[in-house]
């Protein structure tokens, strides 16, 4: 048993080497990425939605990507912060400035944010 663990291309092997990465897990809460779409990505889709509704609000989102083993589908960068944390940091910001932007921002990227705020 123990040769086929450490066996090269074992299913254990794979696991713990990083470059091919099985396991990609957010850097803020280690859940697993199961929705990968980076801060940059996402922060063009916020900052348009906010537009609309309050301009200098959109001027507050502030996207810094965070490499890791996790590629967006958007625009392939590497990534390691999950969708639901990017989007409840930039929630939680835009709450204590603007409650109807807020309410608006929970309907379109919710994430799971309803879960912990509603």
């Amino acid at each position: 048993m123990s040769a086929h663990v450490l066996a090269e291309g074992s299913w254990d092997n794979t696991l713990r080497d990083s470059s091919k990465g099985v396991f990609h897990r957010c850097i803020d809460c280690t859940e697993i990425i199961s929705n990968p779409i980076c801060s940059e990505c996402l922060g063009k889709q916020m900052k348009q939605m906010l537009g609309e509704i309050d301009p200098s609000l959109a001027e507050k989102i502030v996207t810094s990507n965070y490499a890791g083993d996790t590629h967006c589908i958007g625009c392939g960068s590497e990534m390691s912060l999950c969708a639901h944390c990017f989007s409840k940091d930039v929630y939680e910001q835009i709450k204590e400035l603007n409650e109807v932007a807020a309410e608006e921002f929970l309907a379109r990227f919710d994430y799971d944010l309803r879960v912990i705020y509603c």
